[in-house]
């Protein structure tokens, strides 16, 4: 992991690493260096085709005893210049500077206008962290990083408190989502429904809580669709609730739930073996809650209460498992006709948004890898959001901006609903084949929700996994939504 520290001397140590950062057809270069030095390094880069277009890159040897090399870095236009803008050009920097096997880097921020000085900060510190993870456990060659640090270079700035809060908090955010990342990416064998909840029993320190349930209470709360689900399964599951108290008054209480299938084979409806080769990552949105309350406990916001949810169960097709046909009654009462077992996200999620109805809380949002038909429609890129409460939707789009993690707003139409109606039972776990697949879903899990509660539904099915590298993301698990929320949660302070 890239540690990212702040430093007030303006002296480079020896043989040092430097990105400069440069506008589209600018003159201004944002680098520790001096004004005259940097743009002679810069017409040599422009005689390379260096132009400043985003994430472009060009090398130039700094031929100095303190300078090793200058990596140019491009921001694109200034006027268009966004804090994601910073997080994938310092991402950039730090993947073009690991293949050299640099060990360190030295940078002086961007500050953007329209952003301010420590969210340009953090956004940059989460561009190098999350740049900079891999996850190599279970590498026997090739199993190292050489980029080791990156410093900050703020001489006498007036800005120093601001410039130490985005690194803060860049921190913190990105470590939560390695977090969640590195839970994701473990042996799917080793990542069961007991082993997470002795993950998120370490997280019981100072305003933190933690409840485990097991088995034998998850039958007497009536979870049907959580155990329904578990019945193929040789491993128990377990249910989750996570709360953070601030010290002071609470104005407000939020829920937020995880879908936690550890694997799924798809149970009786069995998944092709390609599909299921990434099945581990279908507990993203578990992985996520324990990644937010990872930082929780570490900025811990005021005047909010939070409850972390994940239901953890393994959804597999063993002698017992449960059976197209079956009816399963869940928390609350209501009842679901099972027509197909690999649509079971959407089963243990109803008995917890029943639990979470119960808890007198003023919002809830869930997420869930939950459709395929989300990834067909938005991609790899942007999660889909759906909800019941205009001004909850739009703060997640406001705090999605901040964290650079995209979604796209989809109706619960109303008139879709009729294809979740069941003859046998209240409702059935299937909508029409081949149409509105994650809108059917949202209006599926709205049928479990209190009505007078706020509530948001986030489909990461497409956005939790990355298949190959991208700018933020080793392949494997992305932590998707962990700094979303986190901006979210802490809009109410």
């Amino acid at each position: 992991m890239i540690r990212v520290i702040s430093s007030g001397s303006s002296r480079l140590p020896a043989q040092s690493n430097v990105v400069a950062f440069a506008f589209e057809k600018s003159p201004e270069v944002i680098a520790p260096i001096s004004v005259g030095l940097i743009k002679k390094f810069l017409k040599e880069a422009a005689e390379d085709g260096f132009e400043g277009k985003e994430n472009q890159t060009a090398l130039t040897p700094g031929r100095q005893r303190n300078l090793k090399r200058i990596i140019f870095v491009g921001l694109g236009p200034k006027n268009e210049a966004t804090t994601e803008s910073l997080r994938r050009a310092a991402s950039t920097a730090v993947r073009k500077l690991e293949t050299l096997k640099a060990k360190d880097l030295i940078f002086k921020p961007p500050i953007l206008e329209g952003a301010g000085t420590a969210p340009s900060v953090q956004a940059l510190c989460e561009g190098i962290i999350l740049g900079g993870y891999k996850y190599l456990d279970y590498k026997t060659k090739d199993n190292k990083t050489y980029l080791k640090t990156a410093v900050i270079i703020a001489p006498d700035s007036k800005d120093k408190g601001e410039i130490a809060k985005g690194l803060r908090m860049g921190t913190i955010f990105s470590l939560a989502t390695t977090f969640a990342r590195n839970l994701i990416n473990k042996n799917p064998s080793d990542t069961t429904p007991e082993e997470m909840a002795k993950v998120a029993k370490t997280l019981a320190e100072g305003p933190i809580a933690v409840k485990v349930f097991d088995k034998e209470q998850i039958t007497k709360m009536g979870m049907g669709g959580l155990l329904g689900v578990n019945r193929g399964s040789g491993k128990p599951p377990v249910f989750v609730h996570l709360i953070y108290k601030p010290a002071g008054k609470i104005s407000r209480k939020i829920g937020i739930i995880g879908k936690g299938i550890t694997f799924d084979s798809g149970g009786l409806s069995l998944k092709p073996a390609k599909v299921m080769e990434d099945m581990k990552m279908d507990m993203s949105g578990a992985a996520a809650v324990l990644g937010v309350f990872k930082a929780l406990g570490e900025i811990k916001p005021e005047n909010i209460e939070v409850h972390g949810l994940a239901p953890l169960t393994e959804n597999m097709p063993g002698g017992n498992a449960m059976k197209p046909g079956d009816v399963v009654k869940t928390f609350g009462g209501k009842t679901i006709e099972v027509l197909n077992t690999d649509a079971e996200g959407r089963l243990i999620l109803a008995d917890t948004l029943g639990y979470a109805s119960d808890q007198k809380l003023d919002e809830i949002i869930d997420l869930a890898t939950l459709t395929g038909a989300c990834i067909v429609a938005l991609g790899n890129s942007i999660s889909g959001l759906m909800g019941s409460d205009p001004k909850l939707m739009e703060k997640i789009k406001s705090a999605s901006a901040l964290s650079g993690e995209k979604v796209w707003e989809l109706p619960l139409e109303k008139e879709y609903r009729t294809y979740i109606d069941s003859r046998i039972a209240d409702v059935k776990n299937i909508g029409k084949s081949g149409q509105a697949g994650t809108i059917t879903a949202g209006l599926f899990l709205k049928e479990f929700v209190d009505k007078k509660i706020p509530w948001a539904h986030l489909d990461i099915a497409g956005t939790s996994w990355a298949d190959e590298k991208n700018l933020l993301s080793y392949f494997g698990g992305t932590g998707v939504m962990v700094r979303t929320l986190l901006h979210h949660l802490l809009s109410y302070n």
